[in-house]
């Protein structure tokens, strides 16, 4: 049988949340959490190496590879990661298969097998069933979804299947992972953990590539397989507190509820906290639904803003209007949920102005925190390929594809020079101003709000006055 090693790269040590190496949040990669999962019910050998929570050199992790001896090794990468993937698959020995899948290899398979030839299988879509075709040994030629070298020739099989019935899926693999080693300085319990909830998204905002990896339909779990997942983690690993990751928990009204129900039925609310932080739509919100989420254990929602300019969030289809975003930001404010926003610089269209409204209009909002990003457009989105067509991407490497980085193209009004300026001035504006910081100190009710006020915001200060 032969045996799988799955990598989580070390993205501490190229970028992070910032421009702080400790603030930046180390969370389970579930993507390979849920691989191992299925590998393993298949009966398979399988290992993750978590180089990432464990802060391990390229040495530590060649160590580790020669100690395992696998038949494959396996990543996930966004194209900020190529580089280091890369020198991943060159240290591994020349019997072992390295396998990569993730946003990168999906949007840029043709590219990636002709410039990196350490990397032998490519991986486009979801990765369980696929990898469990390759271990199985199946040909090549019958395995749908896989990008390869055949002499030299490159072969992009047709794409895979999206699996619909994400309740079949066994939980995620944590026993594989060194769970004491997540965190985010945000935490309010002392043992956090993550859970998708849903794959896929209807919407088609201009700056998005999640669709690349997970499609255009919103696939979900059902409300009692999410909350047994949540039971298996309180009792077998003690965890506290919930963060979900996907952008669409609260797309379907009805499972909301019901899954709020069910919380407060079992007393799960009474056991652990829960928040959503990677972003929700602000006009799938209502107040009835933000009160039971609110009687469920949610204490803290980041909103998917992106701009406070209605003809930018039009240009992005974002499909969305500022006064749902003000309601939003207002009944979480009403009800007691802690309210996130999330925003974007240098999006389809924009300049000085339209930059400055949006610090404007997020200092209108009674928000308890912001992000404030650089616009990144990935390979193969929408606004990737008008910036090919009418602008210009500048040479800084597929590192300087993050939020914190100085930015990668030049588009109408957009500069790198403009967005990082915007950026920084957006952090000061936002965070030193009295206002804001009379409503912090009014809602601290503990020493750990107050560790997490002084924390975070030296971490601000830090990346804004530099």
């Amino acid at each position: 049988m032969p045996k799988l090693l799955l990598i989580q790269l070390n993205y501490r040590r190229i970028y992070s949340y910032a421009g702080s190496k400790t603030a930046t949040p180390i969370s389970p990669p579930l993507g390979l959490a849920y691989i191992a999962a299925v590998v393993r019910e298949k009966g398979y050998d399988v290992k993750i190496l978590e180089a990432n929570a464990l802060d391990l050199t390229h040495e530590q992790i060649k160590k580790e590879i020669l100690d395992y001896k696998p038949d494959y090794v396996a990543m996930s990468a966004t194209s900020s990661l190529i580089e280091e993937v890369n020198k991943i698959a060159n240290i591994c020995p020349n019997d072992v298969k390295v396998i990569l899948g993730g946003i990168h290899a999906s949007s840029m398979p043709e590219e990636i097998l002709i410039d990196y030839k350490g990397i032998d299988i490519l991986v486009r879509g979801e990765g369980e069933e696929t990898i469990v075709e390759i271990l199985a040994g199946k040909p090549f030629e019958e395995i749908n979804g896989i990008s390869y070298r055949k002499g030299d020739k490159i072969i992009h099989n047709k794409d895979s299947v999206f699996i619909q019935d994400l309740d079949s899926l066994p939980f995620p693999a944590r026993d594989l992972l060194p769970m004491n080693k997540y965190f985010s300085f945000e935490t309010r319990r002392p043992i956090i953990d993550y859970i998708v909830s849903g794959r896929g998204c209807p919407y088609r905002c201009t700056f998005c590539a999640d669709f690349i990896t997970s499609g255009r339909k919103l696939r979900i779990r059902s409300a009692k397989n999410i909350v047994a997942e949540i039971e298996h983690l309180i009792e077998n690993f003690g965890v506290q507190e919930i963060d979900f990751q996907d952008d669409n928990f609260t797309f379907y009204v009805d499972r909301v509820f019901e899954f709020c129900d069910l919380m407060i039925k079992k007393g799960l609310n009474k056991k652990i906290i829960w928040r959503v932080s990677n972003g929700v739509r602000c006009d799938k919100l209502t107040l009835p639904m933000l009160k039971k989420m609110k009687e469920a254990g949610c204490y803290m929602l980041s909103l998917g803003i992106e701009s406070g300019n209605q003809e930018i969030l039009n240009k992005m289809r974002k499909a969305e209007k500022l006064e749902d975003i003000r309601n939003a930001a207002n009944w979480c404010y009403q009800v007691g949920i802690e309210s996130r926003g999330l925003f974007i610089f240098g999006n389809l269209g924009e300049n000085e102005k339209t930059m400055q409204q949006t610090i404007d209009f997020a200092k209108s909002l009674p928000l308890d925190t912001a992000t404030f990003h650089i616009c990144i457009p990935m390979p193969k989105t929408e606004y990737w390929e008008i910036i090919k067509k009418e602008g210009k991407f500048l040479d800084v490497g597929w590192e300087g594809y993050t939020a914190y980085s100085d930015g990668a193209f030049v588009h109408g009004d957009v500069t790198p020079e403009l967005m990082s300026r915007m950026q920084k001035k957006a952090y000061r504006e936002f965070y030193i101003r009295p206002s804001f910081v009379v409503k912090r100190l009014k809602r601290l009710k503990s020493f750990n709000d107050v560790k997490l006020v002084v924390k975070g915001g030296m971490e601000v200060l830090k990346f804004a006055t530099n």
